[in-house]
């Protein structure tokens, strides 16, 4: 008899194989390979509330800008970043009319889905460098 002989080989049977199951313990979607029986629908998604602070890369054009009073300056015409995520600013287009402006990260104080605050007044914004799509 060997050491061998006293350890069972993987394909002796067990005391669970061959019996039920054993009852789930933890919900579904719990483990990798359970994602549970339905995508879930956007009111159980935790998504980020009007004012909740979020990346530059979740506001959307048309968001309003407001100055650090919280008076609309203008409009966000387009975010500026690269593709690797890095923020550079936003393209604003001011209420007072005109073309786009650019507004520097730097002088970003808040990004939500709502609005973006800025560091700068309609004056502020107004001296700031036009702003020119890449191309355009």
């Amino acid at each position: 008899m060997t050491d061998l002989d006293n350890y069972p080989s993987i394909d002796t049977p067990g005391p669970t194989s061959g019996g039920p199951p054993e009852p789930r313990t933890t919900p579904p979607g719990d483990t990798a390979d359970d994602t549970g029986s339905a995508e879930p629908h956007a009111s159980e998604l935790d998504l980020p509330g009007p004012n909740d602070p979020v990346a530059w890369s979740y506001v959307q054009p048309g968001t309003e800008v407001v100055d650090p009073s919280g008076n609309r300056i203008g409009r966000v015409d387009e975010m500026l970043g690269t593709d690797e995520g890095i923020f550079h600013g936003i393209a604003v287009t001011p209420d007072a009319g005109g073309r786009p402006r650019m507004v520097a990260a730097d002088r970003v104080a808040l990004l939500t889905p709502s609005r973006v605050q800025v560091t700068l007044d309609a004056a502020g914004l107004e001296s700031t460098e036009e702003y020119s799509a890449p191309g355009g």
